[in-house]
């Protein structure tokens, strides 16, 4: 009856010991969750600030910022159950069942969410943006890609292929989407009534009685050279068949900012300037 006794209060001993072992550990597991939910709200910032700086497209900004409200109430949700656990005094064999599970779980989730305020904190600080100087690319006047330059596309688009691979293989863990964002610009340069670009443009915009003003005219060529820039890099991407990103989910999006001003660290634009005939194409990766 004695052995029994000292037997039973040396395991209930050692249990103890555990519990309060593993509680430690927990305890160390949500101050690195929170501080992951810490690191999330910088992130948030900073990819606020880099899409005012148009360093980033807006789709993929609302996505990530969408990406990270999902990862904090993952944080938040597994700190709450493990805060309840950790508080509890008296762990009776169900409850010690239950803070085992806990901690095995925390773990293993604690290192998925670390990977993905590694790989959101890594895209937020790329280079995602690919810059197209419209007079090389384009002739005046026209919104369709010389044949010369088709040939050699290859240069401009490989540099953002060779990046989006790089980055995939960094999180093999993590299924990705990829997101490829043309963005085109005008400067505010009147386009002349009656001339070929002022017809087609027109037809784009499918106004038949009224007459589009110069800006409705200079936004619609810059739409016309973004879905350019995208077909092309879609075609490119059809032929890298080496490259498994672009066999999966892809979203292509194009859009056209007309006379706004691309670069908001530039502060001398002219109406005519050069430097406002752009199409800026933007690549991100994240998770699904």
């Amino acid at each position: 009856m004695l052995f029994s006794t000292i037997l039973i209060a040396f395991v209930s001993c050692v249990t103890q010991k555990k519990v309060v072992s593993i509680k430690k550990e927990l305890a160390v597991i949500d101050s690195q969750l929170q501080q992951y939910g810490k690191t999330l709200k910088d992130q948030e910032v900073q990819l606020l600030n880099k899409q005012r700086q148009n360093e980033m497209d807006d789709t993929t900004s609302s996505r990530i910022q969408t990406f990270i409200g999902k990862t904090n109430t993952e944080i938040d949700t597994l700190v709450n159950q493990n805060s309840i656990l950790i508080g509890n005094v008296v762990v009776n064999k169900m409850d010690w069942e239950k803070l085992q599970k806990s901690f095995a779980f925390s773990q293993k989730t604690s290192t998925n969410l670390k990977n993905k305020v590694l790989l959101i904190s890594d895209l937020i600080s790329s280079n995602t943006v690919v810059k197209i100087d419209q007079d090389v690319f384009f002739k005046p006047g026209q919104y369709t890609v010389a044949p010369s330059v088709v040939a050699t596309i290859g240069s401009l688009f490989e540099p953002a292929a060779k990046e989006i691979d790089l980055f995939t293989k960094k999180y093999p863990e993590f299924t990705l989407s990829l997101v490829i964002t043309a963005k085109g610009y005008a400067d505010a340069t009147t386009i002349g009534e009656g001339s070929l670009l002022y017809r087609d443009l027109k037809e784009r915009l499918k106004l038949s009685g009224k007459e589009p003003d110069s800006k409705e005219l200079n936004k619609e060529l810059s739409r016309a050279r973004a879905e350019a820039v995208k077909n092309l890099f879609i075609n490119f991407a059809a032929a890298q068949s080496d490259n498994k990103i672009f066999l999966r989910k892809v979203l292509y999006l194009h859009e056209g900012k007309g006379e706004v001003l691309p670069d908001p660290k530039i502060t001398d634009y002219k109406p005519d300037d050069p430097r406002r005939r752009v199409v800026l194409l933007f690549w991100s990766v994240f998770p699904e």
